[in-house]
């Protein structure tokens, strides 16, 4: 059963949906329980997987929501954040029940410049705690195995096991992009961002970088996708720096699928990451990546082969890398052929799936 809060990021939904129903297929009862309506539970009903909510006061997490658990009679409760993780270690033993935790990103990091520091301290003590004591543990990245507090990488129990992803899944949705955008692109090669506006997405630098890259491809244009709270500053910027005619922000896309199509490069400019989506789906669609080379980046994609890794917050780098594969079609094609063969023979849904099922079997469920 996987308890899930109902706030998780669309990646971590995105993830889980990968593999999830492969486990179903196979005869595995995974069963999804959120404490609220949420996007997450749309996303997880649109790829067809059963969700039950049970809503409890936050002062209820930790009473009721065992004896709401109990009668689900779970084997396993799978959380996939540190609060799940906590009320899950605090109904253990009323149900019984083994506790898996699955760690999707670096969350001091995330935690850091956006909480006070008591409650970072609390989450590390916390955390200390409650993580030597799950029956298993789950890491995108193997970075992720020094950073958790109180774990000295026993592979016994923690278990390196990177985001899967359907190769075949963005060839299936055919959805058109938008006339207006296609018109504006024209026949121009072409860089894809996107994820959450945010400070750790570090998409400042690359509207900096940009500003650098139309100066030795003119004709080359950006697309930046998402929404978020840095919105407002990043249009902002686009006008200060005079890139308007070459770099447009679109908001939130539902589909990536037409944007990834009509892309030649996808860039990441990330100051933290652990097993980004975005780097599985430009994989899956044959694009070269640039990307900074921090977290769990370099351990899914290597420098020169499916990508251009820079230093973290290099702008001037960062540019040189996009002007590069932009003036280059022919690598980038290369870089992108090899990044596909990547995806299918390491990150293939299957195989993702084939490592939770021998995790699960770990457990004694089978």
């Amino acid at each position: 059963m996987h308890l899930l809060l109902g706030t998780e990021g669309g990646g971590i939904i995105t993830a889980i949906v990968q593999w999830a129903p492969l486990l179903i297929e196979a005869g595995w009862p995974l069963r999804f329980v959120l404490l609220s309506e949420s996007k997450a539970a749309e996303m997880l009903r649109a790829a067809g997987l059963q969700v039950e909510i049970i809503r409890v006061s936050r002062l209820g997490r930790f009473t009721r929501l065992a004896r709401e658990l109990a009668a689900l009679h779970p084997a396993v409760i799978h959380c996939h954040n540190p609060s799940a993780h906590l009320m899950a270690m605090t109904a253990r033993r009323r149900l019984h029940a083994r506790v898996a935790r699955t760690v999707h990103a670096d969350m001091f990091h995330e935690m850091r410049g956006t909480q006070p520091p008591w409650k970072i301290w609390l989450w590390k003590q916390t955390m200390r705690r409650i993580l030597p004591r799950t029956d298993l543990l789950t890491v995108v990245s193997p970075h992720l195995i020094e950073l958790l507090p109180g774990i000295r990488g026993d592979d016994r129990f923690v278990k390196v096991m990177p985001n899967g992803f359907d190769p075949d899944a963005l060839q299936r949705d055919q959805t058109p992009l938008p006339e207006e955008i296609d018109q504006w692109l024209g026949t121009a090669p072409v860089v894809l961002a996107m994820g959450r506006l945010v400070a750790v997405k570090n998409f400042e630098m690359l509207l900096r970088a940009w500003a650098h890259v139309v100066r030795e491809v003119p004709e080359a244009k950006l697309i930046l996708a998402g929404s978020g709270p840095q919105e407002a500053m990043l249009r902002l910027l686009v006008d200060e720096l005079g890139i308007g005619g070459s770099a447009r922000l679109i908001g939130w896309i539902d589909s990536v699928a037409p944007w990834l199509r009509r892309a030649h490069v996808v860039a990441i400019s990330s100051r933290s990451e652990c097993c980004p989506m975005l780097v599985f789906e430009a994989m899956a669609a044959g694009k070269a990546i640039v990307a900074t080379e921090v977290g769990g980046i370099p351990f899914l994609v290597k420098h020169r082969r499916e990508a251009l890794l820079v230093p973290d917050q290099q702008q001037h780098a960062f540019a040189a890398a996009l002007a590069a594969v932009l003036s280059d079609p022919t690598e980038a094609a290369a870089m992108g052929r090899r990044a596909r063969e990547t995806l299918l023979a390491r990150y293939d849904q299957h195989v993702v799936a084939a490592q939770m099922a021998d995790a699960y079997s770990a457990l004694g469920l089978r």
